[in-house]
This record gives structure tokens, sequence and C-alpha cells, in this order.
């Protein structure tokens, strides 16, 4: 996430609203995480040097977010990343601790100007778990800006993914702005709706109907619960996050209360058992509300009735929050795709359709991740009209490229190579387009129809394309934070 980022924003609580007054801003999470020194220093210029941080720059680091992720035009600092910030460094969050953020310091004024941390993620890419690492909280003060303190951390937090076997890289970002550190918009994130109490109402129940389950707040002794259900996402989407019971327990009970990722939970029940869960969090921008991210069932129950619980569930939940001026949550966001049964039971109540923004992704090594892959792409070809073939697939990306060796239906090897002419490719994709491929989101027939310089001058190369690499598939990030 970086300032004046146009991507969707984490759930967000604030000082501005809460269940029954307006919050104030919380107190900053005690910083326990014991110090290490730091285990790089890069000089950048006579007085400015890059570091790994520690637990001593805390409140500096806050400070820094605090200021860079706010609204300079209504001159609001950004309370929820300061406590976003706090929490890190207070190690709330097991994949990181303040030795993975780098810090740029002014020398001269013992002052923090810059900062960025990598997160640990494991990705499930179609059924195959992939590590990743997420550069966040990308920020510079005003004054040092347009110096290339970015790219330099960037340089090092690439160094450090790739040490720490890391296969790509994620963030939400400006658009365009990551392209020049090697990233490509690769994968769909969020995207739904936007509806309003109003239209939500058109759910309700007869007179003589009962609602099919009833909710509850979540409790700390859901998060297991919550987390075998969540795994129901796998099924449905090409391309989402592994998480456990703590990473759950973690994000819903112990984020200080005005954090920029502070998500809610709701239980559905029935006759007392949980059958279905949704998370949800509090917007405080324009469109003042409730916004639903994560939203899945038991497979023991249908979608009809869940959808209906939750919808008019929503209708109560709005009535507890206030927002500043307002006496209620008027408007409500669900932000898990399109894709997602919900958008099949129900379409006028969950009001106007939001487009998708989209991860940017960094793959240092294509090879190494195909590789990884492997048993995806086996079962791909197995499955088609070319099993068990045999042969070379030569990918162009004008300036490098990748070549996978098949025998007899099995990838044998896939490595990134160096130049390979167009002449002799397999397929071409300029750029980091191929990117685009091999997650999911666009098959190399639409990309064929998008980009002229994005083809394959032999036919039988052009289906395996689209056999190997699919597309278009859904996603459904919902990224530890």
């Amino acid at each position: 996430m970086t300032k004046n980022c146009y991507a969707r924003r984490p759930s967000t609580t604030t000082k501005r609203c809460n269940t029954d007054r307006i919050i104030q801003p919380s107190p900053r999470a005690s910083l326990k995480v014991p110090q290490k020194l730091p285990s790089e220093i890069i000089q950048i210029d006579d007085n400015l040097v890059l570091r790994t941080a520690t637990i001593d720059d805390a409140e500096q680091t806050v400070e820094l977010n605090r200021l860079v992720h706010g609204n300079p035009e209504k001159n609001e600092p950004s309370d929820d990343v300061a406590a976003w910030t706090a929490d890190l460094f207070a190690g709330y969050n097991d994949a990181i601790s303040p030795s993975d953020f780098t810090v740029v310091e002014d020398t001269s004024t013992k002052q923090i100007v810059s900062t960025i941390c990598l997160m640990l993620q494991v990705w499930n890419i179609g059924g195959i778990d992939t590590p990743m690492g997420m550069p966040e909280i990308v920020g510079t003060h005003p004054d040092y800006r347009r110096r290339g303190l970015v790219r330099e951390q960037f340089d090092l937090m690439h160094q450090w993914s790739a040490d720490r076997g890391q296969l790509f890289n994620t963030i939400l970002g400006i658009p365009n702005y990551y392209r020049q550190f090697g990233y490509e918009l690769a994968i769909d994130a969020y995207g739904g709706s936007m509806t309003s109490l109003d239209l939500l109402k058109q759910v309700s129940l007869k007179d003589d109907e009962k609602l099919p389950f009833t909710a509850r707040d979540a409790e700390r002794s859901d998060a297991q619960f919550i987390s075998d259900i969540y795994k129901n996402i796998h099924d449905r989407a090409f391309v989402t996050v592994v998480r456990n019971p703590k990473i759950f327990e973690t994000e819903l009970f112990k984020r200080s209360e005005g954090s920029a990722w502070n998500w809610r939970a709701r239980i559905l029940e029935k006759d007392g058992k949980p059958v279905g869960v949704y998370m949800y969090g509090l917007e405080k921008n324009d469109n003042r509300g409730i916004r639903v991210d994560l939203f899945e069932i038991d497979k023991s129950i249908n979608w009809l009735d869940a959808s209906k619980s939750l919808l008019i569930d929503l209708q109560n939940l709005g009535k507890r929050f206030k927002f500043e001026g307002e006496i209620r949550a008027e408007m409500f966001e669900f932000s898990f795709g399109q894709n997602h049964p919900l958008y099949r039971m129900y379409r006028e109540p969950l009001g106007v359709e939001k487009k998708p923004y989209a991860w940017y992704v960094r793959v240092a090594d294509i090879g190494k991740l195909v590789t990884h892959l492997t048993p995806l792409f086996e079962t791909r070809l197995a499955e088609s009209e070319m099993s068990g073939w045999s042969g070379e697939v030569r990918i162009s990306f004008y300036k490098d490229g990748l070549q996978m060796t098949f025998e007899q239906g099995k990838l044998k090897s896939a490595i990134s190579t160096g130049f390979i002419d167009r002449k002799d490719a397999s397929a071409n994709y300029h750029d980091l387009t191929f990117l685009r491929v091999l997650f999911g989101q666009k098959s190399f027939s639409e990309m064929r129809e998008m980009y002229p310089d994005c083809f394959s001058s032999d036919h039988a190369m052009r289906t395996l394309q689209d056999i190997l690499f699919g597309g278009p598939l859904p996603s459904a990030v919902l990224q530890v934070s």
C-alpha cells in the first residue's frame, strides 16, 4: 500500500466510527519485540543511510507513516496506518518483525525519512502453496521524494525475498508506479459491488417466514471454525491466500482498534451450530459504511438461505455503527469479486458493480516459479487433447524468455533463458504481460486480441498456450496483513 493509492484499501476502523460512540485514537501498541542489530547498512549519499530497522525505530517509523499516508489536501494524518505500523513493530504478525523493515535515515538530523517492510505470505496458485514476499507500507517524507530512496529499498527487499526462497512478490499500489521495479498488474484485486441500505431492504422476510440462520459476533474460540470454512475458497478460485487459525485470531482480536487492518466477523448459526462466516471492516472514506471482504459457508447448507441471512443481518448491523454526522451506516460494499456465489443468488439488492483493481506481481526467476507449479501444468496437459505430448515450448518475452520441455506429458524442465528470436518462439508476449496469463487473469487468446505483439505463428502452439495456462480464472485474494 502506498500514499495516494488508488487500489482498494484494507478494512478500516477509525477514530470516527464505533458501535455506540465516536472512537478515540487507540493507545499505541506496547513495543516489546527483542531488539536486533542492523544487518544491512548502505550509504546512499553523504547524509542518507539505508539500513535494517530495529525496535528503536518504531516511534519514528510510526509517525512517518502517519504523515505520508494521510490526506494532505484535508490536512488529515493517517492514524489507521500509524496504528497498523505500531502493531507490526509490536510483533502482532508472526510473518514480520522490526528487522523486516528498511529505513532511510538522514544522519545529519537523525530522522527517518523513508521506509518499507517485507511481509512473508503463502499464496495458493492452482492448488499449490507458493511462498511470496509482499512489500508494504511504502512511504517517503515529502522533502525527500524523487531521490531514488524507494528504488534503493526495493532492490534490497528483492534480495531479501530471493534469499528467503520467495518465488514472487506482490503489492497493491499507485497505477503504473511499480512497473519501474519489474512489476505487472496481473491478479484481480477485490471488486464486487456497492449498495445502499434502501436496496438491501428489498431482501426481507415474509410475515410467517423465519430467518434461515441467526448471526452473532465472532469470538476467539471461532478462529478454528473460520479457518476450516475458509478453505472452501481454494475450490472456487485459482489464486488464493493460505491462512490458519492463528492468522484469523490475530486479525480479528489482537489488532489495535484503530489499525488499518481491523476486521470483525459475524458467525451464521443453525440451532446453535456455526455454519457460515462473514468478515467485514468499517470504511472511513466518502462512502462511509460496511465493507464485506469474506463470506463462506459450510457445504452442508445452501447459498440462497445463507445469502438471505447475510443481507438481512447487514441491515441490522448497519444500525450499530455511527459515523461522524450520521446515525447509522448507509453504504454497503461487497469486495470478494463478482464470481462469488452471492451474485448468483441476488443481483439488484447488491447495487452497482465495482470493477476490480489488480495486484502488481513481480517474478524474479520465471523458470523457478514454473518448475514449482509443475503439477498444475502436467494436470492441465493430461486433461487436454494433447495428453502425453512431448516437445519444447519456447516462449519469448522479446528481451528474454522461458523454455519448457515435456516428455510424454511430464514437465522435465522449465528454465529462464536469454533472448529467443520471435521466429523460433512457440509464442511471444511483450514485456511482462506473460504474468497475466501465468496467474490466470487472462488467456493467451485474449492477450492476442489485446496486444498485436502477443502472438504465435503455429496454430497447435496457440492451442497449447491456452491449455497450459488456462484463463481467465477467478482470484480471491484476502492477503495476510
